[in-house]
C-alpha cells in the first residue's frame, strides 16, 4: 500500500513538473509525462506478479481451469497497457489516437478470447447433443 502511495506522489510532482516546464518546452514535458508514466505502469505490473503467480497456484492445486485463468489475465494486462496508451494521448491533446489505442486493445481481447470462447460453445453443443 505505501508503495502505491509513494508512486502516486512520484506522479502527481511529475505532473507539476510537467506543467511548469510545458509552459516553455512542451517536447520536454511530453517526454516526462511519459517517462514517469510508464515507469510507474512497469513498477505496478511488476507488483502484480506476485499476487497473480499466488491466485494461479491456488486454480492449479484445485484442478481449476488454468487455461481461462490466463486469458483472464491477458486480458486485464491488455486492457491496463491500451488504456495507459489512450489516457496517454488524450494528455497530450490526441483524441483521435487514443480511440484507437483502445480500439486496438478491444480487438486484441477478442482475438484471446475467441479460443475459449470456441471451447466453451463446442462443449455446450456437445452436451445439449446438438
Amino acid at each position: 500500500m505505501i508503495t502505491v502511495i509513494k508512486v502516486t506522489a512520484i506522479l502527481i510532482i511529475a505532473g507539476c513538473l510537467s506543467i511548469s516546464i510545458g509552459t516553455q518546452k512542451p517536447e520536454y514535458a511530453f517526454i516526462l509525462s511519459l517517462a514517469c508514466g510508464t515507469a510507474a505502469l512497469l513498477f505496478l505490473m511488476d507488483m502484480l506478479f506476485e499476487p497473480i503467480a499466488e491466485v494461479k497456484a491456488v486454480f492449479e492445486n484445485s484442478g481449476g481451469i488454468t487455461p481461462y485463468f490466463t486469458v483472464a489475465i491477458k486480458a486485464l494486462g491488455i486492457s491496463y497497457i491500451s488504456g495507459f496508451a489512450a489516457d496517454t494521448c488524450r494528455d497530450f491533446g490526441q483524441t483521435a489516437l487514443a480511440s484507437k489505442a483502445e480500439f486496438a486493445g478491444r480487438c486484441a481481447i477478442f482475438i484471446l478470447c475467441v479460443s475459449p470462447a470456441k471451447n466453451v460453445l463446442e462443449a455446450a453443443l456437445k452436451f445439449s447433443g446438438v
